[in-house]
């Protein structure tokens, strides 16, 4: 049987083997500070410190998972990095907003991953973003379709 298939060349090989890897160093970089802390929590945090007050259920459909977001927030509200309040204008909805912790947190990480981003990226380019960018966008533009 004859096929030019070539995992190695494959488009989401080399996505899911980045991801892993950078999952990994992130993991690594969040233990070194003290933290247990994963990637999609990372993100979280930083959605609600950029747009404090966001809603629990724009927060899901910005993730594509809300049951798993549900569960994250309530993690994350535990740790008491995040608040999660009820909206007066809307009591099937609830907001997120960060604590002093949370901020505290984000402001500690913020330079180590900077740190780790110069590292990891110092022979990459502002063209070679553009490009790897537009092609991520598209490939996830093509499969949401």
């Amino acid at each position: 049987m004859e096929n030019d298939f070539e995992l190695e060349n494959s488009y989401a090989y080399l996505i899911y083997r980045t991801v892993r890897a950078l999952r990994k160093q992130f993991m690594r970089l969040a233990m070194e500070q003290g933290l247990e802390l994963f990637p999609e929590q990372w993100f979280v945090l930083v959605k609600i410190i950029k747009q404090p007050g966001c809603s629990q259920s724009d927060l899901g459909r910005d993730f594509d998972d809300r049951p798993s977001m549900a569960r994250a927030l309530r993690n994350m509200e535990k740790k008491t990095w995040i608040k999660i309040i009820p909206d007066p204008d809307d009591r099937r909805k609830h907001k997120v907003f960060p604590t002093k912790k949370g901020i505290e947190l984000y402001t500690r990480l913020v330079p180590e991953i900077e740190k780790e981003r110069s590292r990891m990226f110092k022979k990459l380019t502002k063209q070679d973003f553009y490009n790897f960018k537009r092609i991520i966008d598209e490939i996830y533009d093509q499969s949401v379709n």
